[in-house]
């Protein structure tokens, strides 16, 4: 049976993210049409049930989605529940409000913006930590809306979970293909050029939290080329890159505009075939190409 997916770092607020949404919307408008699983990474994710207001493709009736931040919200709202039992809906109401107003601050200054805080937060983490403590809530408040997103089609039953692997958040869901116990995993790895060893760790703990199934799709922005140790590591457990089993290599994904390397990758193990892999997109849209692939499962 055929399987369609796609993996796709949209890139948070940076960068023109109210043009960019746009784009992103009526290119996903068109796959969630075909596609039996969309992960995307970098998404950004309000407090309140606006997602499809952003997301305007999620106004699709036929599809489960689950979003899930890298900062755990659940304990603000166990907070309001046990602390104003008797106020619980006015108080959330007005949070959610406050929290979307601030969103919108954060997008225009991040649109504007967007590329030189990147900068700062890469390349002089004490500046970028200076500003987060001078002005808080649009430097440091903006990691409460970025998040993941994952997207499944309703012909498949299952429940899509949250789990928090080494400070780092994977979206999975399991369920049953062609008589197959299949698990998908939507990841995103620590970013930084400096940081290899840590993103090694992550993918351990994420294999290690696997259990036996048939088949395991990992898909996402790993954040590691080619020559990385998580790539060996990966193909050393028999895990394989659609795209290079399909196409005989691997494609650049990052930066969208004129890729040098490749970050995004699905890796599959089990009795698996690559029916087609591609990637799309552009820098209107992300600074990460995405990837569609058919398994045949």
């Amino acid at each position: 049976m055929l399987l369609n997916l796609i993996t796709w770092n949209i890139n948070f607020i940076h960068d023109n993210w109210v043009e960019r949404i746009n784009t992103i919307n009526k290119i996903l408008e068109k796959e969630v049409e075909t596609c039996d699983i969309i992960a995307l990474q970098e998404a950004t994710l309000p407090f309140s049930d606006a997602l499809t207001d952003i997301y305007t493709f999620l106004k699709k009736t036929d599809i489960n989605y689950v979003g899930g931040t890298l900062v755990e919200r659940n304990f603000i709202y166990k907070y309001i529940f046990e602390t104003f039992p008797k106020y619980k809906k006015y108080i959330i109401s007005a949070f959610e409000y406050f929290m979307n107003k601030l969103l919108y601050i954060c997008t225009w200054v991040y649109s504007i913006y967007g590329k030189y805080i990147l900068n700062l937060y890469f390349n002089h983490t004490y500046i970028f930590g200076l500003l987060c403590i001078i002005c808080p809530p649009i430097f440091a408040a903006n990691w409460l809306f970025f998040g993941m997103l994952t997207v499944i089609n309703d012909k498949i039953q299952c429940i899509i979970k949250l789990k928090y692997i080494k400070n780092r958040t994977i979206q999975y869901t399991t369920f049953k293909y062609n008589k197959k116990n299949v698990i998908f995993v939507n990841v995103h790895l620590s970013p930084g050029e400096n940081k290899t060893e840590k993103r090694l760790i992550e993918i351990k703990e994420i294999l290690n939290f696997i259990n036996d199934y048939d088949v395991v799709i990992l898909a996402g922005d790993f954040n590691d080329k080619i020559d990385s140790n998580i790539y060996s590591y990966l193909t050393q457990n028999n895990y394989k890159s659609a795209v290079k089993s399909f196409v005989g290599e691997e494609l650049n994904t990052f930066p969208s505009e004129e890729p040098v390397k490749c970050l995004d990758y699905v890796w599959v193990k089990g009795d698996v075939d690559i029916k087609n892999a591609v990637i799309f997109g552009s820098a209107n849209a992300s600074d990460h190409k995405g990837i569609k692939v058919t398994l045949d499962i």
